[in-house]
């Protein structure tokens, strides 16, 4: 088949995340399966592109292909959100015109729209006859239920008024635009599908479950047997750092902990403030940031971890970083917030926080860190698990299937 992909950000962008590492996966192993499949993206600031032509006319895309094969297709436009089809260069527009120009000259199979990047084409699906699936990892209303979650007092919230209101109009807008246009959807979770269907009124069977899928054997794998009484607990996050990522939370549940040590690999928003925090704590010794690492460096800092920690205010599709620790063999703790019960059973292969409470948080921590038995059963569980839901090959077949 011949697929085309629309994606609003792409790992060839800075600061990308889980979604953006979900595409890349799902592309290079449709890529890997014999498909032909070429990715749609806006030109933004930290694109990797091809190198710079000057014989490209001004606002052409610039294209890149990676060593998969997949073909990154960048589409120079304006960013604009609000009223956007009184833009003729705004994303929606311009994606939909570079689709028609390429499937013109030869023609796709079907299109994969990552959220509602794919809008242009999806309002034209009628005209261009072709089947179009889309790939939701969340929806609107877990992005306002996150704003109202992450407030701290009133003021938060007028100051999130704008994104809000701006939730409030996609949510009856954008969102149900996409859900309905689609031929078919992805949910990334079960409770993706859940909101979908609660806030689109969608048909339950329009909707399939397909969960974040990995090639586990690139994960370095924690070894248990090499751990030794009175050694450093030593707890990780990956991710990005934002405040609803509740890692404050985190520094405050293990500020009067002996022996168990923090690493934290991301950048983000806010990350100097963080730091401020652990240095207000006297937290320095215990808590190391590494920052943004290259993908390789980043997945090995799994096996020299004890636990992983994601302990979000943010109501979640299912994080990539979840899918790693189960595969490394690492016991998990994080909250019940949207889609992170598909990858953590509670006590099972971690603990599954009713929602954050530093208290709670503090405590079960300690049960890890004093229970090496616990620890390393969970964990083992966790790459059990794994290894029956979140493998690649299981992804891929799945998705065929939708397409």
């Amino acid at each position: 088949m011949r697929i085309a992909v629309f994606i609003k950000s792409t790992t060839f962008n800075k600061g990308y995340g889980g979604l953006e590492t979900q595409n890349k996966v799902l592309c290079e192993g449709l890529a890997g399966r014999g498909h032909e499949v070429v990715v749609f993206s806006p030109t933004k600031d930290g694109v990797i592109a091809s190198p710079k032509d000057e014989t490209v006319p001004s606002g052409s895309p610039r294209f890149a292909r990676n060593d998969a094969g997949v073909e990154y297709i960048f589409v120079p436009c304006v960013y604009r959100m609000l009223f956007a089809s009184m833009d003729k260069n705004n994303w929606v527009n311009r994606s939909y015109q570079e689709f028609v120009k390429y499937h013109k000259e030869k023609p796709f199979d079907v299109v994969i729209s990552q959220s509602s990047a794919g809008l242009g084409v999806v309002r034209n699906r009628q005209k261009l006859g072709i089947k179009i699936v889309g790939i939701s990892h969340g929806t609107i209303g877990g992005e306002m239920r996150t704003l109202i979650n992450s407030a701290k007092n009133p003021s938060d919230l007028i100051k999130s008024a704008k994104s809000l209101a701006f939730g409030v109009a996609n949510y009856f807008g954008r969102q149900r635009q996409y859900i309905h246009g689609c031929n078919k959807i992805v949910a990334v979770s079960s409770a993706v599908k859940e909101s979908i269907i609660n806030e689109t009124l969608a048909p339950e069977e329009k909707i399939t479950v397909i969960h974040n899928g990995i090639n586990g054997s690139k994960i370095p794998q924690k070894n248990w047997g090499s751990v030794k009484a009175g050694e450093p607990f030593k707890i990780l996050y990956i991710g990005r750092i934002e405040e609803s990522k509740g890692l404050q939370e985190l520094l405050l549940a293990c500020k009067e902990l002996d022996g168990i040590f923090v690493n934290i690999v991301g950048d983000g928003p806010f990350l100097e403030e963080l730091k401020a925090v652990s240095r207000q704590l006297k937290m320095s010794q215990k808590v190391l940031f590494y920052g943004k690492l290259p993908y390789e460096k980043t997945v090995e800092m799994y096996a020299c971890s004890d636990a992983f920690v994601l302990p979000t205010k943010r109501v979640e599709g299912l994080p990539m970083t979840l899918v790693e620790a189960c595969f490394a063999g690492l016991p998990i703790i994080t909250t019940d917030m949207g889609g992170n019960k598909d990858a953590v059973e509670n006590k099972f292969n971690g603990f599954l926080l009713d929602k954050l409470d530093v208290g709670v948080l503090t405590s079960k921590l300690l049960e890890l860190a004093n229970n090496h038995e616990l620890a390393k059963s969970m964990g083992l569980n966790g790459k059990i698990k794994a290894q029956k839901e979140f493998g690649l090959a299981l992804m891929i077949k799945s998705y065929e299937q939708m397409l």
